[in-house]
């Protein structure tokens, strides 16, 4: 990671702290110099569908993506694995599945 734990919890406090304030309860994350930014995660994967999930009455971030970069966010984020949910590659460029779906 780029920086110590505490200044990445301190960016998700002042994050939920705006949340609160402008009413919202889950905000969804695209955005790869954001999701950087709250995580630390740094993958070239964002061609592909993913995001970073905040959760007002969470202690972490979620992180969701595809199965081939689950790996690459479990070492560059400070996220405990279980919030590292990835979809299965299939969703990649399906004309039948989307990973919103999954």
């Amino acid at each position: 990671m780029s920086f110590e734990l505490a200044e990445y919890r301190e960016r998700i406090r002042k994050t939920k702290d705006q949340m609160e304030a402008l009413g919202i309860e889950v905000l969804l994350i695209t955005n790869p110099s954001n999701m950087n930014y709250l995580s630390g995660y740094d993958g070239w994967s964002f061609y592909v569908h993913q995001m970073l999930v905040i959760i007002h009455d969470e202690d972490q971030p979620k992180w969701i993506g595809r199965g081939l970069d689950e790996n690459g966010a479990k070492i560059t984020t400070w996220l405990d694995h279980e919030n590292i949910v990835p979809y299965p590659d299939d969703y990649v460029q399906s004309d039948t599945k989307h990973p919103m779906d999954f």
